[in-house]
């Protein structure tokens, strides 16, 4: 199925914080808190990447798995805007396998606890990564805005970037080397 993602993420200090911010807004949780291994492929000379294209495999803890076909939209909108587009699949080792005899390569790995929250028609996840507490709001773009709010933050002050330049940035603060935004010595323990 294909649909236009509109979102936004906020930063919060904890996931306890982030949480109440959510339930407080009057967010209702829709699937517990699971892990989730995210690959991204490309071609070995970067096609996906230079097209401002994301292939991604999204494996979670409960056995399920996505391929996500995301493009980036021109728009007006103060928010991260793709064309997207995903599938679930049976096996994510077996669609990697068939990935790679295409010819496409993993570029990036990043890692996540994530909750879903639905709250006034958006979907609201409180996502746990190895550099802090995020809640990434996907809305429709004339309730975004109002959402973010709601949750205590300032819209204007809402982060467009995706996780793997989040990463960069926080790596460079910190004088660190770019690496993929995994759980040193595997994920935590739920």
């Amino acid at each position: 199925m294909s649909h236009l993602e509109i979102e936004v993420k906020l930063r919060f200090e904890t996931a306890a914080a982030a949480r109440s911010a959510i339930l407080n807004a009057g967010g209702v949780e829709k699937r517990s808190r699971h892990f989730e291994r995210n690959r991204i492929f490309d071609t070995p000379a970067g096609d996906l990447v230079s097209r401002l294209v994301l292939l991604r495999l999204r494996s979670t803890s409960d056995g399920r798995a996505w391929l996500t076909y995301k493009e980036k939209v021109a728009s007006e909108i103060r928010a991260k805007v793709r064309e997207e587009t995903e599938i679930e699949v049976s096996s994510a080792e077996n669609l990697a396998a068939v990935l790679g005899k295409l010819g496409f390569v993993t570029i990036y790995t990043y890692e996540k606890h994530r909750t879903v929250f639905e709250m006034d028609g958006a979907t609201v996840d409180l996502d746990e990564t190895p550099m802090g507490c995020f809640v990434e709001v996907e809305a429709p773009a004339d309730r975004l805005e109002a959402i973010v709010s709601a949750l205590g933050a300032d819209p204007a002050g809402a982060l467009t970037e995706d996780y793997r330049t989040l990463y960069k940035i926080y790596l460079e603060e910190r004088g660190l080397p770019f690496t993929d935004m995994v759980f040193p010595g595997g994920p935590p323990e739920p």
